[in-house]
């Protein structure tokens, strides 16, 4: 019954026909786009000419981008429904290293399992786990964004597993192009500068043609979540005062408004913990009070005294970026073009994460100078629960430099071959700081003060052992806000620092042609090789490297690989006539220096039973190798204290757990199948696809005591990460990663278009849908969970199963105006939740659309070019995000992968062309 009515939605959305021609369109369109005597690759194929291949293949052209008024192009990609905004500025608040980065997420399978190729050719990532920030990428140099929805491996590489995001320049531009853009929300934040330009043009009598292009973009963010009225209600999910136990018809959690930190506040508190000393708040000047508690519920608490970190943390990451881009190709002879592309883009983040804070870390003796009289005459120790907000909130401030070099030869031979070598270098330097970091060592010695003939020094200064003293330790007033000096705070902070370069070399070579004359057309195919290096270094600061900070501790990297690559694919019309059927296939066998030998393939069909219907089809086996942040990650040492299953009463135990790398990691492996059908009357144009992604072998690990508990359980290959001593004792337990997970996603996408003249000009009407039948997930194997129509986060991978873009856009002589829908479908917080967790109506989290619009009015003969001036709302009826608050001690309201947190937002500017 739910797929029955989601497929009734589906329906509807088809048949109010509505998103710009130009916002997804089929592979073929984009083909046929560009001039028609240039043979042209369309990204779900290697083969050139008249061919469509079976792989669906949505293509985004520049009239969407400008439409949308979007400064960067990742905005409008997060925008197609089958995708997820994983990692952007503004869901990437709590995130202690990617923050303020635009990275896609196709099929929310995750950021590195789609491809990201820029003129097809493969991207250089910005961390060890291969993510490619799109931040580097200047958009108005752009022709067009195709999208495989599907795997394509077997045409380009490793980790294709959801399709790929290829970003294609306009190679034949023959202008200038200015743009100037300005933006902000109405509450006057999100301040948005864009500066572009870009021109192109052809020189020595048409057998060369140059790019150039530039792309400044200042984005102010949001600095404060507090900004928003939605946050300042702090709501949360806590435990039930109610709930008597399982069966009482209460539900255990509830969702409550005022919501605060239990768990510590910015003048320090205690818990209860069986002492004298237990439910006491702190003020400046020696006052202890009896604490004013709320409604207690986990970490958190309704009312009372406590922190509201949240409100601290960046709502939307403050974000700076600059690109610049030159390519260049030139015609040899007849039969031979030499090209190359040079990029450099650099892009910077600054965003507040949260509040430093303590937990327990600090005990008090009685004798401690600053310790009120009337608590230290108590006599027990007294356990510090308390945020720090006499300082900045610890910050994450990123820098990313992309250099990123290609050239080559291409040419023809013969009647009907055509090849291509080429070589590229790209280089990436990822700097990341955590500034006002917490030095949780230096916060415990500085802490444990005494008086030493009047004067308050550090315990460990203060003792007859000479070995352990700290001659820069400041005694540390915590009793109170306001109260520690700047000396003891700058004695207990500091900014890790940790410095990453990632370089990569790619050379390749291709030859496509006709192979010979098959019963039924042409029989074409492309055969090719490459060979990549990727490498990256790592290097932190001494507090990172020794575990010294309370978060991040980001560790040394070294790793590197190489792989070498053959492929072939072919095309095979099997019928032509009235009824066309075609075949393809492809194939890829790859050496890693890592895993060994893999090979990937795709084979699919295109029916045309008439003119205006086709059928398509795919099954392909897809593969992401291991990321060098999974296979070599230095060994840290850790400890911690684990449960012994294996003897019975024993309690915990204080146990070796190594962190560390694996380099025995294979190859996560899928079978991708796609099903579909486009249908084509005139004008309007509708396709249906149906897609199933089968991944086993993920790549995830274990927590300490999960390794031991599914050893225990019987799970005889977890057992290897055991160090077992005498009688069963645990001495080690390894904590790698390992393949583990499965992934298991189906689903159905949808597009639909029109175009008429009305009036004086055009009417473009169109939809695209995509609907999610399931995504069951084990990412470290053991019961899959289906998390589609999840839209909490509570747990990994979550996301809304019903999405749909519906747009309308007219377009006449001297003016334009562009309206859009965004429809994301309601789902449950928590799908692991049942009435005995949530009640019905706390878990159903209701359905959202967002409606963006923008105007433009073109100026004749302003300065000789064709200028236009646009305006433009993003979510015109200022819809607010529903609550769905992260539960974690900063009780953050709502989920930023799904829902605006910005609010109405306004531009305007000016488009001119030479």
């Amino acid at each position: 019954m739910i797929f029955r009515s989601k497929f009734k939605s589906l329906a509807g959305v088809a048949l109010w026909a509505v998103a710009a021609p130009a916002f997804a369109q089929a592979a073929g369109d984009a083909a046929q786009a560009d001039e028609a005597a240039e043979i042209i690759t369309v990204t779900g194929t290697r083969i050139k000419g008249n061919f469509e291949a079976p792989t669906p293949v949505q293509a985004i052209g520049t009239e969407l981008i400008d439409q949308r008024g979007t400064t960067n192009v990742a905005n409008v990609i997060n925008e197609i429904p089958a995708f997820t905004g994983t990692l952007t500025p503004a869901s990437t608040n709590l995130n202690s290293r990617q923050n303020g980065v635009n990275v896609v997420d196709l099929r929310g399978l995750g950021t590195n399992r789609n491809l990201v190729l820029v003129n097809g050719r493969r991207s250089t990532p910005f961390d060890e786990f291969e993510n490619v920030d799109l931040n580097v990428v200047p958009s108005l140099a752009l022709k067009r964004v195709d999208i495989v929805t599907g795997g394509a491996s077997a045409a380009y590489g490793s980790d294709a597993v959801s399709g790929v995001i290829n970003l294609v320049y306009d190679e034949k531009l023959e202008e200038l192009k200015l743009n100037a853009q300005y933006g902000l929300s109405d509450r006057g934040d999100a301040e948005n500068l864009r500066l572009s330009a870009a021109w192109g043009s052809g020189f020595d009598e048409g057998r060369g043609h140059f790019l150039l292009a530039a792309d400044y973009d200042d984005n102010k963010g949001i600095p404060k979540a507090s900004a928003r009225k939605w946050q300042r209600r702090s709501p949360a999910i806590v435990s039930n005062p109610d709930d008597t136990g399982p069966s009482d018809g209460i539900p255990e959690y509830m969702f409550r408004d005022n919501a605060v930190l239990f768990i510590g506040s910015p003048n320090g508190v205690t818990l209860p913990l069986g002492f004298a000393t237990d439910n006491l708040e702190f003020f400046p000047d020696g006052i202890a009070r009896t604490r004013i508690l709320g409604d207690i519920g986990g970490n958190l608490m309704i009312g009372g005294s406590g922190s509201r970190l949240a409100d601290q943390t960046a709502l939307v990451v403050p974000t700076e970026r600059f690109n610049v881009l030159g390519a260049v190709n030139y015609e040899v002879s007849e039969s031979v073009t030499v090209f190359g592309e040079a990029s450099f883009a650099r892009s910077k983040s600054r965003g507040a994460l949260v509040n430093a804070f303590s937990f327990g870390d600090v005990v008090i003796t009685p004798d401690n100078p600053y310790l009120p009289a009337d608590v230290a005459a108590l006599g027990d120790p007294v356990v510090l629960f308390r945020t720090f907000e006499e300082f900045d909130p610890i910050t994450s401030a990123s820098v990313t430099e992309n250099i990123r070099l290609v050239g080559g030869l291409r040419g023809k031979f013969g009647s009907n071959w055509s090849w291509e070598l080429s070589g590229q270098y790209g280089q990436t330097d990822f700097s990341n700081k955590q500034y006002n970091n917490l030095l949780v060592g230096n916060l415990v010695k500085a802490a444990d003060a005494v008086d030493v003939g009047g004067n308050i020094v550090c315990r460990v200064n203060a003792d007859a052992d000479p070995l352990n003293n700290d001659s820069a330790c400041v005694p540390i007033n915590l009793f109170g806000k306001g109260s520690p000096s700047q000396a003891a705070i700058d004695y207990i902070t500091e900014t890790g620092v940790s410095k990453t370069r990632i370089e990569q070399s790619v050379f390749a070579g291709q030859i496509n042609g006709e192979l010979f004359q098959g019963w039924a057309g042409p029989i074409l195919a492309t055969v090719g090789a490459e060979h990549r290096k990727q490498k990256l270094h790592r290097t932190v600061n001494a507090p990172n490297d020794n575990e010294e900070f309370l978060i991040v501790n980001a560790q040394p990297l070294d790793g590197k690989y190489d792989v070498t690559e053959g492929f072939a694919e072919v095309a095979i019309p099997l019928i032509d006539g009235a009824q066309r059927l075609d075949f393809n296939g492809a194939a890829r066998y790859t050496h890693y220096s890592t895993v060994g030998n893999v090979v990937t393939w795709k084979a699919g069909l295109v029916f045309e039973p008439i003119d205006i219907l086709r059928f398509r089809g795919t099954i392909s086996r897809d593969i992401r190798a291991p990321s060098i942040g999974e296979t070599f990650v230095e060994t840290v040492l850790l400890f911690g204290n684990l449960s012994n299953p294996f003897i019975p009463g024993s309690g915990t135990s204080l146990v070796r757990v190594p962190l560390s790398g694996n380099v025995n990691l294979s190859e996560e492996r899928a079978t991708t199948k796609t099903l579909g059908a486009v249908l084509t009357l005139g004008s309007f144009r509708a396709s249906l696809d149906w897609w199933d992604i089968n991944l086993k072998d993920a790549i995830g690990s274990l927590s300490p005591q999960d390794v031991v508990n599914r050893c225990y359980a019987g799970e005889t290959e977890i057992c290897s990460l055991i160090t077992f001593g005498p009688g069963q004792t645990l001495e080690e337990v390894r904590q790698q990663n390992l393949n583990l997970g499965t992934y298991k996603l189906r689903g159905l996408d949808f597009e639909a278009r029109y175009a008429t003249d009305l009036g004086n000009g055009t009417l473009g009407l169109g939809a695209v849908a995509s609907y999610l039948i399931h995504k069951k997930i084990a990412p470290s194997g053991g019961t899959p969970l289906d998390v589609a129509g999840e839209v909490g986060g509570r747990n990994a991978g979550g996301m809304p199963d019903f999405k749909a873009t519906l747009s309308a856009n007219y377009e006449a002589e001297r003016w334009g105006a562009f309206v859009q829908a965004r429809y994301i479908d309601g789902g449950v917080y928590d799908v692991t939740f049942g009435p005995e967790d949530l009640s019905k109506k706390d878990n159903h989290i209701g359905a959202v659309v967002y409606v963006d619009m923008s105007v433009k009015y073109k100026l004749e003969n302003l300065f000789g070019s064709n200028t236009e001036i646009y305006a433009g709302v993003d979510n015109l009826f200022d819809r607010t995000p529903p609550v769905a608050p992260i539960d974690f001690i900063s009780n953050s309201a709502t989920n930023a992968s799904i829902y605006d947190v910005i609010g109405r937002k306004l531009y305007v500017g000016v488009r001119a062309r030479f």
